[in-house]
């Protein structure tokens, strides 16, 4: 379990990257990206932080590539702005979990439309 002080650092540091993400052309063209959470290992020298793109396969590739050429600049931001000895090193990592949501609620949808068809077919 992360300690308190590990929790309130991580919510800080994602806060501030996603100020930091509003700076950068072209982050939102062609495909939203939204930061889904962040990670900072127990020495405090990694944060990995979690995105998701709502876009096609193409502009998750393009976000990717958009954070990575960036990574330096947001962490140095962070270091202007925030009065700490250790900023960590920042990981940005696909998050696949809103689209495995989402497709499993479209699993439930077809269950429920069969069962529905089912239903009002007893004799079938």
């Amino acid at each position: 379990m992360a300690s308190k002080r590990n929790e309130r650092l991580r919510e800080l540091f994602i806060q501030e990257i996603n100020l930091q993400l509003r700076n950068i052309n072209g982050i939102n063209a062609n495909g939203i990206l939204t930061l889904t959470g962040g990670e900072l290992t127990k020495d405090g020298k990694v944060l990995y932080v979690f995105y998701s793109v709502l876009g096609t396969e193409d502009d998750r590739r393009r976000k990717a590539g958009i954070l990575a050429a960036n990574v330096r600049e947001i962490r140095t931001a962070l270091f202007k702005r925030l009065c700490l000895k250790i900023v960590p090193e920042l990981v940005f990592k696909y998050d696949e979990t809103p689209e495995q949501a989402s497709h499993i609620e479209s699993l439930f949808k077809k269950i429920r439309s069969e069962n529905d068809k089912t239903d009002a077919n007893p004799g079938s």
